[in-house]
């Protein structure tokens, strides 16, 4: 998957990380990747037809809620292929190809339903602060794991798992402590990884 236009490795400081239960039943997210087919696109020809636009700021590999879109009526008579209004509930769910504008109009090409989940594959959710993640991660985006483990005698040692995992989904920050919830895509025998660490920091890598 293209990365990021800054490729160099980014690590971040840590104090702790809730891991949440690997997430391996994702119908609504493997629902989505039917959807793309039925859509009704349209060339917007006509003045007057009502599209779709994005009412804030899409990051690539975003997945697109309800709540994102807007719909104009066009002005123009240009045979542009465009996203109508009348497909905005087909159009939840897919993922954002490119970055995206506010109240830029949408082409079909700008989404794309999401990947169904390969068997063996799972999703684990890591819990992380302002500090504990670089701060412009993206979906898509790949990461390793930098674990911190308490031995019995109270020593402390550091790893970085050799694994590279891809960054599935980041929710918005928590309006309270500005925490965000980061989806890794993981195979299922590595989820242990993640799991009964005492700190986790995620640091961006090339793929």
């Amino acid at each position: 998957m293209t990365q990021t236009a800054t490729h160099t490795n980014q690590t971040t400081v840590k104090r702790s990380s809730a891991v949440r239960t690997p997430e391996v039943a994702v119908g609504a997210l493997i629902i989505a990747a039917c959807v793309v087919g039925a859509m009704t696109w349209g060339r917007s020809a006509v003045v007057g037809t009502p599209v779709l636009v994005v009412t804030s700021d899409v990051k690539r590999g975003q997945v697109l809620r309800a709540s994102d879109f807007g719909t104009i009526t066009l002005t123009s008579s240009d045979d542009i292929e465009l996203v109508r209004a009348s497909s905005a509930d087909d159009a939840v769910g897919l993922r954002a190809t490119v970055d995206i504008d506010a109240g830029t109009p949408l082409t079909p090409a700008q989404l794309s339903a999401v990947s169904p989940l390969p068997a063996g594959r799972g999703l684990v959710g890591l819990t992380v602060v302002p500090g504990e993640a670089p701060a412009e991660l993206n979906v898509g985006d790949s990461v390793r794991v930098l674990v911190t483990t308490r031995s019995a005698d109270g020593s402390i040692s550091s790893t970085v798992e050799p694994t590279v995992f891809e960054v599935w989904d980041i929710t918005e920050p928590d309006p309270m402590d500005a925490s965000r919830v980061v989806t890794l895509e993981v195979g299922v025998d590595e989820a242990s990884t993640l799991l009964g660490r005492e700190e986790i920091r995620l640091m961006k890598v090339n793929p």
